[in-house]
């Protein structure tokens, strides 16, 4: 299962179970409901390759062990054909523009006025301040990806 935000064609008019996260998995069984857009995640909903914590619930020892779990599930499900080579391009670049595996690492949300969506930067956490120049706000995001770009205006 993937949380991705955008879901498949429905081929009748029927009412489907809820989802909010788009995940796979409903809100009535998801055990992790706020699943990032393109996490894969298990059938209880939640993440297999969490952003903060191995398998293990151990914080990452490196970013390249992190992508390795991302890559290595891709490829898993590409096998059985779980996963289309959309879904796993797009799963990809999520990964790689993500903070996921450096726990000093950020996304940091550069705001200008006038504008409705922001820059999403992947930063050290002490690096994400209001120095940026021409900047509106500067706000620390946490950990994830930025892709899809989570800076938007209130």
């Amino acid at each position: 299962m993937l949380a991705a935000p955008f879901a498949a064609g429905i081929a009748h008019a029927q009412a489907l179970p809820a989802d909010a996260d788009r995940d796979g998995v409903t809100d009535d069984t998801d055990a992790c409901p706020d699943s990032a857009p393109y996490d894969m995640v298990d059938t209880s909903g939640c993440s297999v390759c969490d952003c903060d914590d191995d398998t293990n619930g151990e914080p990452w020892s490196s970013r390249s062990v992190y992508l390795r779990c991302v890559y290595d599930e891709m490829h898993a499900r590409r096998g059985d054909a779980r996963l289309t080579r959309r879904a796993a391009r797009l799963v990809g670049k999520a990964a790689r523009n993500s903070s996921c595996g450096v726990e000093t690492d950020v996304r940091c949300c550069i705001m200008f006025a006038g504008r409705s969506q922001g820059l999403c930067k992947v930063v050290d956490e002490l690096s994400c301040d209001p120095s940026w120049s021409g900047a509106d706000t500067v706000e620390d995001a946490g950990s994830g990806s930025c892709f899809p770009n989570p800076c938007v205006a209130p």
